[in-house]
């Protein structure tokens, strides 16, 4: 069995848990969460059955039929609870202020508005400094305390929206019951989430928040922006201050401070509007240098300021740092992890699927990475890659993914040349759903993969979570176990993936790990592409994988003559394909002028060319704009390095739109916020940035993609896609997901 999350043992260790831990927790039905047009609302759904226990990542515990001696607090009951403690920081933030005989009536109506426990210190100095940071240069510094009932609401709900949106794939229910568990600490409830992720990686501690970080910033901005702060770039930019030495050494005196003098909280003021000192000196520069398309060379040097991140202050306040405040939690919790039931496997669990979402969201940003390592791909490749693709194997991830791929494009379903004509220059992801599929099915394999592994991975909770701990890199795990498997792993794992031919690739998997100098010749030429930003020698791979083929007993895979199409699925097949293409000019020439424009914005940059697009999603606006706007991730190439550079870019349907158009490159290795609901998903990578926060996650999610995709209609083959070929014959003649292409007119 595995360990239990430490959502569940910091539970038992909440002072204010109203239960006995020593029998069992009431039944109650659990709540669904799903995202419309990136807002969330609740949908109650009797998820539990007869005798089945349930854990969770938010409600932290086995929730059971049996039994009454215990209950989890209902939502109610942690609102309000959360609300109390946060009364609680507003009155000790304003014991501490000074109180003079003066009307402070700017500052109150401020702790209204802007004074938020949201911050990266401890609660009450985050209120204190939300308030001083709001008021102009030359105000006062003294108050009387209001009641700050609105001041409470807004806290709370800025905190939770802070844990969801940085995460993305909590609910927030979720993030309640870790505030909860916090008393509302935001940096060390994001270090239990950290620490629930990783909770059996030694070597990822939970690093808590980076205040200079874009995801970060993003995160306060909207939880700010959603508590209705008045200047929620004020509030990001307090969070990412940085002090001199003097001035740091300062305020550490200031906080210091039971009772705040008004002396004190007017050099707290000051120094908030004039962190930097002019004559302060650097403690050390980086420079860079690139070379434009014209040939003229730019040097860039950044300094680096000898100053103090605000977040230096918590050890002096608190007199212990946030990884001490973090063991402290959990050690209270383990002291009661022998109170706890066996974990359950159910898909409806809160936990299991928080813990997909985030494997979801690793396993697309290996995908990503696999694209950027191999060359141009031809339509044939592109299809491998979409069909094929799956990331588990001999190796690591991505290695797995390009050799499955090049595997199945050569070996595995070669089309006839005739075939490969036609869709030569299909390679343009339009629909993001092709994408998720492979991953979806990739996430079936890896996990049965994780069981076979080691017996005690068998109950599904338990698998996740060494995925999760070993970034799904169970390689080496495999190497050590070959010996006492009865049956051929990987073939396992294919046939549950819903791999199209599963004996094959478990054959080819399989004789990778029974020869290593060969598996070691793959692995070299990946990392060389890797460290040399270089592209992946398509036709080295392949000559490797024909050794490894030769020497294998498996007969090669026969292609199967799929039905021959009736008049009505040929005309499905061939209006898809020609709205696809019609599509794809039309995208390709907007993003090659958004690139162009891009180049002169950025004229120090390398000059990028639009090599193919990998997601496309539609938004649209509420009326009565009607506005139509596309975000779209693709890759692009540059004259300095053949390896490819992701870019998200975001355009507008008609070029009337005032709206501008823009596109940015994404930074690897890239951890942002994921989110994979059932009707809903997060498909596409984002820039982080507020305004995207609830606009990344749009409509179609896992069970979207059981169906007839846009790419299934553009890749077919007559040779091999018997299923689909089948299915297209029985389709009705109203059921075609791309039936219109009047938007896209050259």
């Amino acid at each position: 069995m595995g360990a239990w999350p430490a959502s569940l043992r910091l539970l038992a260790a909440s002072p204010d848990f109203p239960g006995d831990l020593t029998g069992t927790f009431k039944k109650r039905s659990s709540m669904t969460w799903t995202v419309q047009r990136g807002r969330r609302f609740r949908s109650p759904s009797m998820f539990m059955s007869a005798g089945r226990a349930c854990r969770d990542l938010q409600c932290c515990g086995c929730r059971t039929d049996d039994g009454d001696n215990g209950s989890l607090l209902s939502d109610q009951d942690l609102h309000q609870a959360i609300l109390k403690l946060i009364v609680g920081f507003y009155k000790e933030a304003f014991d501490r202020l000074p109180r003079a005989s003066e009307d402070m009536t700017e500052l109150i109506r401020l702790l209204d508005d802007g004074g938020l426990c949201l911050g990266l210190l401890d609660p009450v100095s985050n209120i204190i400094l939300n308030i001083l940071a709001l008021l102009p240069y030359d105000a006062a510094a003294a108050a009387s305390p209001p009641a700050a009932k609105r001041s409470r609401g807004r806290s709370y709900r800025s905190l939770v929206n802070f844990v969801v949106g940085y995460f993305g794939c909590l609910t927030e229910e979720q993030a309640a019951r870790y505030l909860y568990w916090a008393r509302a600490d935001l940096p060390l409830a994001v270090m239990l989430v950290q620490h629930d992720l990783y909770e059996h990686d030694a070597q990822h501690q939970p690093q808590g928040l980076d205040p200079d970080s874009a995801r970060t910033q993003a995160a306060f901005k909207w939880a700010a922006q959603e508590a209705g702060h008045p200047a929620p770039d004020t509030l990001v930019q307090l969070m990412a201050i940085r002090l001199y030495p003097d001035a740091f050494a300062l305020l550490k005196k200031q906080f210091a401070e039971v009772s705040l003098s008004s002396e004190n909280v007017r050099a707290i003021h000051r120094l908030l509007h004039r962190p930097y000192d002019a004559q302060m000196t650097p403690c050390g520069t980086t420079t860079s240098t690139n070379v434009s398309a014209d040939g003229s060379t730019i040097t860039t040097t950044t300094v680096r300021r000898a100053a103090h991140r605000i977040t230096s202050l918590r050890q002096h306040i608190d007199h212990t740092d946030m990884a001490a405040k973090l063991s402290s939690c959990l050690t209270q919790g383990y002291a009661q992890k022998h109170t706890l039931k066996t974990p359950c496997s159910r898909d409806a669990c809160d936990y299991l699927q928080s813990l997909e979402m985030h494997l979801h969201g690793m396993l697309h940003h290996f995908y990503i990475t696999a694209l950027t390592l191999l060359p141009t791909p031809s339509g044939s490749l592109m299809r491998s890659f979409l069909m094929a693709g799956h990331c588990y194997g001999s190796m690591d991830l991505v290695s797995n993914i390009i050799v499955n791929s090049i595997w199945y494009d050569r070996h595995g379903c070669p089309l006839p040349e005739s075939e490969r004509t036609k869709i030569e220059q299909y390679i343009d992801i339009l629909d993001p759903l092709s994408l998720f599929c492979v991953e979806m099915h990739s996430l079936k394999g890896l996990t049965e993969l994780a069981a076979l592994a080691d017996p005690q991975l068998s109950v599904a909770t338990c698998a996740l979570e060494n995925l999760c701990s070993a970034k799904c890199d169970i390689a080496t795990m495999l190497q050590s176990s070959t010996e006492r498997f009865e049956k051929n792993p990987f073939h396992e794992a294919s046939m549950a993936a819903g791999h199209p031919l599963p004996l094959q690739l478990g054959e080819l998997q399989q004789q990778l790990l029974l020869m290593p100098v060969e598996r070691n010749k793959l692995l070299s030429l990946m990392t060389e592409a890797q460290t040399g930003g270089t592209v992946l020698p398509i036709d080295d791979v392949a000559s490797i994988l024909d050794m490894v083929l030769n020497r294998s007993s498996a007969p090669a895979p026969a292609l199967v003559q799929a039905p021959e199409l009736c008049v009505k699925a040929l005309s499905v097949v061939s209006s898809n394909r020609s709205y696809y293409e019609k599509r794809r000019r039309w995208f390709r020439s907007k993003l090659e002028r958004i690139l162009k424009e891009y180049a002169t914005l950025h004229f120090w940059e390398p000059k990028y060319t639009l090599d193919y697009i990998c997601g496309v999603e539609e938004s649209g606006e509420a009326p009565p704009k009607f506005h139509t706007c596309y975000h779209v991730n693709f890759m692009a190439t540059c004259e300095l390095r053949p390896q490819k550079t992701l870019f998200f870019a975001e355009f507008w349907l008609t070029d009337d739109d005032p709206m501008p158009s823009f596109c940015c490159t994404l930074p690897y290795p890239y951890a942002g916020r994921c989110y994979y609901g059932v009707r809903t998903a997060r498909k596409i990578v984002y820039p982080d940035r507020a305004e995207y926060i609830g606009k990344d996650i749009t409509d179609d999610g896992t069970g979207s993609v059981g169906g007839m995709l846009q790419m299934d209609h553009v890749y077919f083959s007559s040779e091999g896609d018997v299923e689909l070929a089948k299915n297209l014959n029985i389709l009705p003649s109203s059921e075609s997901r791309y039936d219109s292409d009047s938007e896209y007119e050259d």
